[in-house]
């Protein structure tokens, strides 16, 4: 008896282990739009949307600019790789409300600077 207790107490702590080593950034990020920081026009501010229920998005240069990529993403250690049909970007999430653009992909249409900061906004621009 002493054995199958044992053995139980054993395996809800591995368990416990095991789901402890979850990828906090993905279930921290948040809905909504990522807008960049820089001198921009409200406008023309670039913006990233993400549906985290859905994990799709949408990239694009200004919320006047019909173009906008549009694809899904997933959550790879501690970046967002996000694919469209034309190219893929990575985002490094610095934490729940601020990511970094490290690859711009191959965009023809418009070119935002590797290195910039989007920080979620409650107020859509």
């Amino acid at each position: 008896m002493k054995r199958i207790i044992s053995f139980f107490i054993c395996l809800i702590i591995l368990i416990s282990f095991s789901s402890c080593n979850a990828d906090n950034n993905a279930t921290s990020l948040r809905s909504g739009n990522y807008y960049a920081v820089g001198d921009y026009e409200e406008v023309l501010t670039p913006y990233l949307w993400l549906d985290t229920d859905q994990k799709t998005f949408s990239f694009g240069a200004g919320s006047i600019i019909s173009y906008a990529e549009r694809g899904n993403y997933a959550v790879v250690d501690g970046s967002i790789i996000a694919t469209s049909q034309s190219t893929t970007y990575q985002f490094e999430i610095v934490d729940k409300n601020t990511l970094i653009l490290i690859d711009n992909g191959d965009n023809e249409y418009f070119k935002i600077p590797v290195n910039t900061q989007f920080v979620f906004s409650e107020v859509l621009k």
